[in-house]
């Protein structure tokens, strides 16, 4: 809707006679220039959706690495009891994908964490003798989901240099102003001109926006997300095939 706007005030402007800017090496300079800014920006955006999309898998191997640790205390002392552990990780994995999807706030995936935690660790305490190693790798993957899911809220509340947004949103509304008061002798190669630049300057700062937030699942206009399908599988294994559970 916005390119044919464009193109319509463009008509406009050249029925009413309007166009006072010569083409010349300079504006296509400012073509070039934009485009620069906006590869630029994209490629910032992108080195944080690429590190995002490894977060879900790690978040899935913890979450399942966690869940066998606290069964294998079971195998050293039978009658420890590690059944509120075992469902407190999978409360855990059912909590991340809520919070992933915006139905928890960041405060109360911190008391669910902070309470899974106490919990782990109650089980761990029930490995008597040697247990550095075991307590050890317990709380390694719990350090790990931790800092999994501050990651996730500095790239969701951080935004990509402002600045370099302000400078391509008011390059492209020159560029846009440049393209339809442009003299041309013919209308018609100035409007698919037009068209074709104002089309890939819109939906590239579309783009730019959207992986700006890789998590942005919970949000019907964000269209590139990063797959959770991962730790969507790993929960599910923990909810419907739990491991032994003993009271």
């Amino acid at each position: 809707m916005r390119v044919l706007g464009l193109c319509a005030v463009k008509l406009a402007v050249h029925v009413a006679g309007l166009e006072l800017i010569n083409i010349s090496q300079l504006f296509a300079a400012m073509v070039a220039s934009t485009f620069f800014l906006l590869g630029f920006l994209l490629n910032g955006v992108l080195t944080d959706f690429k590190e995002s999309e490894k977060i879900p898998g790690e978040l899935a191997t913890a979450l399942e690495s966690l869940s066998l640790e606290v069964q294998a205390i079971s195998v050293y002392h039978p009658e420890a009891r590690l059944g509120r552990a075992q469902v407190a990780v999978a409360e855990l994995g059912e909590a991340l994908l809520q919070w992933l999807d915006q139905r928890l706030g960041m405060d109360q995936m911190l008391l669910i964490y902070r309470r899974v935690h106490s919990d782990v660790v109650d089980a761990a305490a029930q490995f008597r003798g040697d247990a550095s190693t075991l307590r050890g790798r317990l709380m390694q993957d719990m350090a790990i989901v931790l800092q999994k899911i501050n990651r996730v809220h500095a790239i969701r509340e951080t935004t990509f240099v402002p600045l370099v947004y302000w400078m391509a949103d008011i390059a492209s509304v020159f560029l846009f102003v440049g393209l339809v008061m442009a003299k041309s002798a013919e209308i018609v190669d100035s409007l698919f001109f037009l068209a074709v630049i104002s089309f890939l300057l819109i939906m590239l700062l579309r783009l730019i926006s959207d992986i700006d937030n890789p998590f942005g699942h919970s949000s019907h206009d964000s269209a590139e997300n990063v797959s959770i399908h991962l730790l969507e599988q790993a929960v599910g294994r923990l909810r419907n095939f739990p491991a032994p559970l003993r009271f």
